[in-house]
């Protein structure tokens, strides 16, 4: 019997041993676990930090591009005020450019942008410049007044490069597409002077005469008749 008893004894005691074992084991395994639990809490805390620290940062490059724009469109009008300052070149009709960067800001932006910056090339009296430009705006410019606008001031540009041929050609397709254009009038005064300009009085003055005719009331008709009397 003592064997036996002996061997119970034993077996009971290593099973003891054994589940204190598993129960340091489990206990262990639950102390991980709430270890895995705190970490994963940090790291969620962490996340939200980030997210909200990136968020600061976009809304402040936002705010930063905001006020870089802001600069940039102030600075740009700075310009465009001591460009209006100076005066064009002579060639340059004065009271017309003034009034027609007025008009451009009512076309679309694209088109606009392109033809305020034409005539920011003709009031630098940078013609060649301004040609290109021009024909670009005319690509989009339809058979209303914004043709004829376009028109006018090809015809500057090329009085300004002493391009004769292409003033007139301008100067009377104003005339002859657009005769109910504000420009038409300029148009006709203009040509009468390139025709001066090339010795040919006869025609210049017919210019002038359908310039009374056609525009008696006008500014331009009244200019008309003095140089009537200079050219008899």
């Amino acid at each position: 019997m003592r064997p036996v008893l002996v061997i119970l004894t034993l077996a009971l005691i290593s099973g003891c041993a054994s589940s204190q074992k598993i129960s340091r084991v489990e206990r262990r395994m639950e102390d991980l676990s709430e270890i895995q639990r705190e970490q994963r809490a940090d790291l969620e805390a962490l996340d939200g930090q980030l997210k909200l620290i990136e968020g600061r940062l976009e809304q402040l490059e936002l705010g930063t591009h905001k006020t870089m724009g802001a600069d940039l469109s102030a600075l740009k009008e700075d310009v465009s005020s001591l460009r209006r300052r100076v005066p064009p070149p002579a060639t340059v009709p004065v009271a017309e450019l003034e009034a027609d960067e007025v008009w451009a800001n009512s076309l679309p932006p694209e088109t606009a942008q392109i033809f305020m910056d034409a005539l920011a090339a003709l009031r630098d009296g940078r013609f060649e410049d301004a040609l290109p430009l021009l024909q670009r705006a005319a690509e989009e410019a339809d058979s209303g007044e914004k043709g004829s606008m376009v028109l006018f001031w090809q015809g500057v540009s090329y009085d300004g490069l002493r391009d004769n041929k292409g003033a007139l050609r301008s100067y009377a397709e104003v005339v002859g597409r657009f005769p109910k254009s504000k420009r038409a009038p300029t148009s006709l005064l203009r040509q009468s002077d390139v025709l001066v300009r090339l010795g040919d009085k006869a025609t210049a003055r017919d210019s002038l005469k359908k310039l009374i005719k056609d525009y008696p009331r006008s500014p331009e008709a009244a200019v008309a008749r003095e140089k009537l009397k200079e050219l008899k």
